[in-house]
Order: structure tokens, then sequence, then C-alpha cells
């Protein structure tokens, strides 16, 4: 029997669900909010690559810019000229065998010494933004011709046509081609159109009396030629001197044959070559019956040697290459801001580093741009100084300390000026970088010696 003066007991309350193990991601989400250096350094590092997306935007408007560039000098080439090889002079004899009476077959005879002396004149030329090198060659040229090789040759009985014997000269680009008389032992003679062979674009009728009984041909002649880019000499002769000038003061020397002697400074260059027959694939004498010894076109441009007028500094190719250091260089600055942070105290939010490295991403673009009205090296300079002032101003409005941003602007504007040195570095670059990278390395290492010692692992 239950007692009424007892009362009963109240109901166990059910008890509270236990609490569930939090997440993989919840844990580093945690982790990366509390503020620890590890934490900090891990979102620097995600910052640096998440900009990898507008350098790649900006790098893709600096490929646009040099396609359009590309077609812009295609432009101006074809109306003025491009890459010229002048090849000659050669003697071209018609003769006929004893079987025949028709002069149906050609040799070509080259000269015994050749001596070219030759002057570039570049200048430029404008396509909107795009300015194209282009220049004017005069050629001064003198050949002398032995006859007695054509004597040995033809001992057994075939005739030669001295009559209509030639001159042939060849360009590769005979548009703007300017070619005044030719000299031939004191006779002058005319160019005319030639066969539209490349290896003779003009030709000169030299037959006469006097020139079948020579026994050594001399031919003196003037010529001026217009191109882009290239510039290059076929050595026909059995010795062969050429000397080229220029004021251009950036020339690479191409083709088969380097110059003998060459000078270069800031007011231009001169280069001679001097070679021989012994150096290329063809002989002295050219029979049009044997194919085995009459070289094709090819085989005589490919023995060339030249000049090609590099431009010092191209805009676009510049910064494509000062995008490829970008990672770098972004994250050298983010390291920096990093350790402003830790010696002042202070914690910006993540989305004002992002700010600062936007900020060094829109440096490309300025550089683009301006390289394109004030060229390169002015376009850098004010590009720099404006992004360091910048960074600067707003580092000052984010740990409101002097010093601190100031040091900051020294340290951006000291990886400015070493990416602008690498930049102009063409042969030990990678050298160069390689060093300043262990340089900043071996500092971040100084900064942080006593890093255990204040912050937690």
């Amino acid at each position: 029997m239950i007692d009424p003066a007892v009362p009963p007991e109240p109901p166990v309350p059910p008890a509270p669900p236990s609490p569930r193990e939090p997440g993989f991601l919840l844990t580093v989400y945690r982790y990366l909010l509390a503020g620890s250096l590890p934490a900090r350094a891990v979102i620097m590092a995600a910052l640096t690559l998440a900009l990898t997306v507008p350098l790649g935007l900006i790098g893709g408007v600096v490929n646009d810019r040099q396609t359009f560039q590309k077609e812009a000098t295609q432009n101006i080439t074809e109306s003025w000229g491009g890459s010229q090889t002048f090849t000659g002079p050669m003697l071209a004899l018609p003769y006929r065998g004893k079987e025949t009476d028709k002069y149906s077959r050609t040799l070509t005879l080259l000269p015994e010494k050749l001596t070219i002396n030759g002057r570039i004149l570049p200048e430029q030329r404008r396509r909107g933004l795009f300015a194209v090198t282009v220049y004017a060659t005069t050629l001064d040229v003198v050949a002398e011709f032995r006859t007695k090789a054509i004597e040995a040759a033809f001992s057994d009985g075939r005739l030669l046509d001295w009559q209509h014997a030639s001159l042939e000269i060849g360009v590769t680009d005979v548009r703007s081609i300017d070619a005044g008389k030719v000299d031939v032992d004191g006779q002058t003679s005319e160019w005319m159109a030639g066969s539209g062979r490349l290896l003779a674009s003009l030709r000169a009728a030299i037959g006469s009396a006097s020139v079948a009984a020579a026994e050594t041909i001399t031919v003196r002649f003037q010529i001026s030629l217009a191109g882009s880019k290239n510039f290059a000499i076929t050595p026909l002769g059995l010795r062969t001197e050429a000397t080229i000038m220029s004021p251009w003061p950036s020339p690479s020397f191409t083709g088969r044959n380097l110059p003998t002697t060459q000078s270069i400074d800031r007011d231009g260059f001169r280069a001679t070559w001097i070679t021989s027959h012994l150096g290329r694939p063809y002989s002295q004498l050219w029979d049009s019956a044997t194919p085995d010894n009459d070289p094709s076109s090819m085989t005589v441009i490919n023995s060339s040697f030249g000049v090609t007028l590099l431009s010092p500094v191209d805009a676009y190719r510049e910064t494509d290459r000062a995008i490829k250091y970008g990672i770098m260089f972004i994250g050298l600055t983010l390291a920096a801001s990093l350790i402003v942070e830790m010696a002042t105290g202070s914690r910006p939010h993540l989305m004002q580093y992002g700010l600062i490295g936007l900020a060094l991403c829109i440096f490309y673009l300025l550089l683009l741009s301006l390289s394109e009205q004030i060229g390169f090296g002015p376009a850098y300079v004010v590009s720099a100084a404006a992004v360091v002032m910048q960074a600067a101003i707003y580092s000052w409005a984010l740990h409101r300390r002097r010093a601190a941003a100031l040091a900051f602007g020294m340290v951006l504007a000291c990886l400015y000026a070493g990416l602008y040195s690498l930049l102009q570095l063409e042969d030990v670059a990678l050298l160069a970088g390689s060093l300043m990278l262990f340089s900043v390395l071996s500092l971040a290492m100084w900064f942080t010696r006593n890093l255990h010692r204040t912050s937690p692992v």
C-alpha cells in the first residue's frame, strides 16, 4: 500500500546527445582562423597560388598583342621588302654541242675574286602602335672572272656563244631594287629583268669581241636593295671578301660563316668576312647539261652569311619574361607582408592581403600598356613607382606605423629593382635569379631565427 504522504519521484530527464566529432574540413577551417603563424603562412601560400589566375589572364593579353605585332610586321614587310639575300654576279654563256646547231645549254662561271662593300641604313616604319625595323642597303661590287677554266672545259669541240654572254645576279625580293649600269672592262651595260629564277633576278648583256678575247673580265657595279630584319650575301668567289657597315648597335651575325673581324659599339657595327670556295658545296663552273654540276638555288642560298638587325628591347617579350617571375615576386612580397605583421602584431584581413596581391598583378598590365607608348624602360619605372607608393600607403593604413610602411615599401622597391636587373640580363639571367633567391631565403632565415621563442608551433 502506497503512503500518500510520500511524493512520487520526478521523471528522469533524457540525457543530452553527445557532441559530434568535428570533420576534417571544419578542423582545418578553425585552425586557419586561429591566427597562428603556420596558419597565416598557409593562407599566404594559397593566396599566392590563387593570384596565378589574373597573371595568366594578363599573359593572354601579352600574347594577343604579340599576335597583332606579327600581323603589323607582315603587312609592312609585304609592302617594303622581306629578308634579302644577294647572289652574284655570275657569267652565263650559252653553248652547243657538236651534234647540234642550237645553243640550248648554259655554262655558268663564278668569279675568281669577289669583293663587296655594303652599308645598311635602318629606319622605323609604324603601323598603329607597332614599330617595325626595315633597312635600305647599298652594295659596291667588284668581281674578276678568269676564262681559262672555260677553255679547259670546252677543249672537246663544244662551241660557246660569246655574243650572247650575260651577267646575272639574284636577290630574294625584287620589288624594291635599284641597279644602275654595270661596267665590264670599261664598257657599260644596262641591267634588265632576268629569267625570274632566284639566282637570276637581273641580267646584263655583255657579249662583245673584246670580252671573248679577254683572259680576265673585271665587273663593277652598284646596287641598292630594301628589306627587313635580315641581309645576307652568297660567297660565289673563289675568294670572297665582304664588308658590311651599319649604324645599328645590336647585330646578330648569321649564316654559314661568322665574320673574320668585327667591331660593335653604340655607333653601330662593322664586320668583314673572308671566305674561300673550299667551304661551300658547289664548284666554280656550272653546266646545265650535267645535273651533278648544276647546284639548286637553295644549295647556293644556304651557303650565304649575313646579319640580322635585332631589336634590343621588345616590350612584349620583356613583359612576358617579367610575368614568368610573377609567382616568385608575389610570394616574396606576401612573405614580406607576413614579416611586417609579425613585427607590428597586427592581423590584417585576408581580403586586404588579396588586394595587395592584385596590385602586384596590375603592375604587369600597367607595364604592358605604358611600354607601348613610352618604351619599356620608362614604363617599368613609372609602373613600379606607382605600385610601390600604393602598397606602402596601404600598409600604413593597415598597421598605422610609418616605419613599418616605409620598410615594406623599401623591400618592394628592392624586389622591383632586382626584377628589372634580371630582365636586362640574357646569358646569366638564371644565375642571377638563383643568387637572388638564395639571398632572400638567407634574409628570411635570419629574421625568423628567434621565432620559436615568441610563437607557438
